[in-house]
């Protein structure tokens, strides 16, 4: 039986959308927690709801989109906050690019283009945004998932797979 490295593990949307599954043209990798960057402040309160939410669920079901070079947190810094406090290993993120036409940045209040110039500034120097700043889209919609939390937080090297 063959093995696979769980670090980096990627799934390809890139066929029709299945239910809970994904949108066509995506790839959902599992990254290890400390490739996550965050990229806005928080609210603790929404931290803590959503931490009791997956909790209940016993699943992740939304994908984290990233910046994929850096790891910056596209949309998802409540997530990134929650699955850290449950002390998940890893998460599964949809890896992106500022340049990508499916990927529309705003400002949050005035719904103004956002400058990417500026975002990836402060990623730079390790800071964050403020709560709310930017709102991303995507288009087309992200994939879901359905990945059992006790997955995410055990310490695997290897998984065992199908037979080759």
């Amino acid at each position: 039986m063959r093995t696979a490295d769980t670090r980096g593990l990627r799934l390809d949307c890139s066929s029709p959308a299945s239910p809970g599954v994904g949108a066509p043209g995506y790839t959902v990798a599992l990254e290890a927690i400390d490739f996550f960057r965050a990229s806005e402040a928080v609210d603790p309160q929404r931290v803590r709801e959503l931490t009791d939410s997956i909790v209940a669920s016993g699943h992740w079901l939304v994908p984290i989109p990233v910046e994929h070079r850096t790891g910056l947190v596209m949309d998802g810094n409540h997530r990134l906050r929650a699955a850290r406090l449950l002390g998940l290993r890893r998460l599964p993120c949809i890896p992106l690019d500022y340049g990508d036409a499916r990927v529309d940045v705003r400002c949050w209040r005035s719904a103004e283009p956002f400058d990417i110039d500026r975002i990836l500034q402060l990623a730079a120097r390790q800071a964050v945004l403020p709560y709310k700043t930017t709102r991303h889209r995507f288009d087309p919609p992200l994939p879901g998932s359905r990945i059992p939390l006790a997955l995410l937080a055990q310490e695997l090297h290897a998984v065992q797979a199908w037979p080759a």
